[in-house]
C-alpha cells in the first residue's frame, strides 16, 4: 500500500512540475503593444489574425486546432471594415491559409461611427491548465473596454478600459491569465467601444495569441490530468 501511495505521489509531482495547474483564476493587464509582434512566438497553443487583405480574412496557427474562435459582432447593424495602417505590425511563419507573413499592418475595425456599444466578441477554451491569452486591439477618437468571463464563473470577471484620445490612435495588448475550476469551460472575450471622443470614433482588433507558460506539456503528461483532477477534488472535500 505504501508503495502504491508513493508511486501515485510521484506521478502527481511529475504532472505538477510539467503542467501549470492552478485554482481558478482570471486576471489581466493592458500595455502598449510592441511595434512588431511575432504571433508564431506568442501563441504556442494557437493564434489568430484578422484582416490580412480583406475584412473577412482570417489567418490561424496551422496546428492550433482553431481554439480561438472567429469574432462575432456586438450591436445591431454593426459593420466591419479592414484596417490598413495599424502602427503595430504582425508576422508569422506557421499560418493558414497564408503560411508566412512579415509585418502586416492589417486588422479590422467597427466603422459605424455612432458611439458606444458596438464591438467584437470571441471565445477560447478554458480548463485546469493555466493559460495566457494576449489580445491586440486599438481605438481612434474613442475609449474601449475589454471584458473577459469564465463560463463556470469560478473566478471574478475581468474588465479594463483602454483610455483613448481625441483624433488619435491608441493601441493596447491585453494579457489575460486564466484557468477554470473544471475542464470543458470557455473564456469569453468582449472588446467594445465605451466612450465616443469625437467624429469617426471606432475600435479595432488585429490579433490574439493563446499560450501555456513554459511550453506545451507532453501528451504523456496530459494523460495524467484526470487522475490529478480526482486528487484535487478529494483534497477539497477534506
Amino acid at each position: 500500500m505504501n508503495t502504491i501511495r508513493a508511486g501515485s505521489a510521484f506521478i502527481v509531482l511529475a504532472v505538477l512540475s510539467a503542467a501549470p495547474l492552478n485554482a481558478a483564476i482570471l486576471t489581466g493587464s493592458v500595455a502598449p503593444p510592441p511595434a512588431s509582434v511575432n504571433l508564431t512566438t506568442e501563441g504556442n497553443l494557437d493564434w489568430i489574425h484578422w484582416g490580412l487583405s480583406a475584412a473577412t480574412d482570417v489567418n490561424r496557427k496551422v496546428t492550433g486546432l482553431s481554439q480561438i474562435s472567429n469574432f462575432t459582432t456586438i450591436g445591431s447593424g454593426t459593420s466591419v471594415v479592414r484596417l490598413t495602417d495599424s502602427p503595430s505590425k504582425y508576422s508569422w511563419i506557421d499560418g493558414s491559409p497564408t503560411a508566412i507573413v512579415t509585418n502586416t499592418p492589417g486588422g479590422v475595425y467597427i466603422n459605424n461611427f455612432d458611439g458606444p456599444g458596438r464591438g467584437f466578441m470571441f471565445t477560447v477554451p478554458a480548463d485546469l491548465l493555466s493559460k495566457v491569452l494576449k489580445v491586440y486591439v486599438g481605438e481612434f477618437t474613442a475609449s474601449g473596454t475589454l471584458q473577459a468571463t469564465l463560463s463556470d464563473n469560478s473566478a471574478p470577471a475581468y474588465s479594463q478600459v483602454l483610455t483613448g484620445a481625441v483624433s488619435q490612435t491608441v493601441q493596447g495588448v491585453y494579457t489575460l491569465n486564466f484557468a477554470a475550476a473544471s475542464p470543458g469551460q470557455t473564456l469569453t472575450v468582449k472588446w467594445t467601444e465605451t466612450a465616443d471622443l469625437g467624429n469617426n470614433d471606432n475600435i479595432t482588433m488585429q490579433a490574439a495569441a493563446l499560450s501555456i507558460p513554459g511550453g506545451i506539456p507532453e501528451p504523456t503528461t496530459l494523460a495524467f490530468l484526470p487522475g490529478l483532477m480526482v486528487l484535487s477534488m478529494l483534497r477539497r472535500r477534506k
